[in-house]
């Protein structure tokens, strides 16, 4: 995670920046062509510290569609069985927003300009703010491995019963027996 949120008390706002290519943003939904803003996850600089992971959001196109200041939006590309979904990348370049943009139900960046949260832990502050974003990834992927399954089971089954030209030169016998 190499997106910057670092904060200016002076002008009470964050600077979001993606320095690398690394920290920009791929396969963000609606990304491409239809959001105007993005939660963005960014380590929280306050006052010189790293407080870890928070979110933000970040305007990213204004009323007329175009990419806001600072903020580049590319299109994914073509997508093998879901050209159909709006994915982009997004990369921010010193993109300014207020300091209340700062998602806060668990961290905040106080009037005074410190950072203030329950959580001790830079570590524990970002799998507070991630838990439902994790465990809905968590779910996409207990759902693909039981997809997989059931089509390993279907194909099996299927080459069972499914009967090819064996020895004889008949169709007696199952895909499943032969060795290759």
């Amino acid at each position: 995670m190499e997106t910057t949120a670092h904060y200016d008390h002076s002008k009470k706002e964050f600077t979001i920046n993606s320095p690398t290519t690394l920290s920009q943003k791929f396969w963000i939904t609606n990304g491409a062509c239809h959001a105007n803003y993005a939660v963005v996850f960014a380590q929280t600089w306050v006052e010189g510290k790293n407080e870890g992971i928070n979110s933000f959001i970040v305007p990213i196109r204004d009323e007329k569609m175009k990419p806001c200041k600072g903020v580049m939006i590319e299109d994914m590309g073509w997508k093998i069985g879901l050209n159909g979904i709006d994915n982009g990348r997004l990369a921010f370049d010193h993109v300014k927003i207020p300091r209340e943009a700062m998602l806060n139900a668990f961290n905040d960046v106080n009037e005074e300009g410190k950072f203030i949260s329950d959580i001790p832990k830079a570590s524990a502050r970002f799998f507070k703010v991630a838990d439902r974003l994790l465990s809905g990834r968590l779910c996409i992927a207990a759902m693909s491995l039981a997809a997989c399954k059931q089509m390993c089971l279907h194909a099996i089954r299927y080459s069972q019963q499914r009967l090819a030209v064996g020895k004889s030169g008949e169709s007696d016998t199952p895909i499943m027996a032969y060795q290759l």
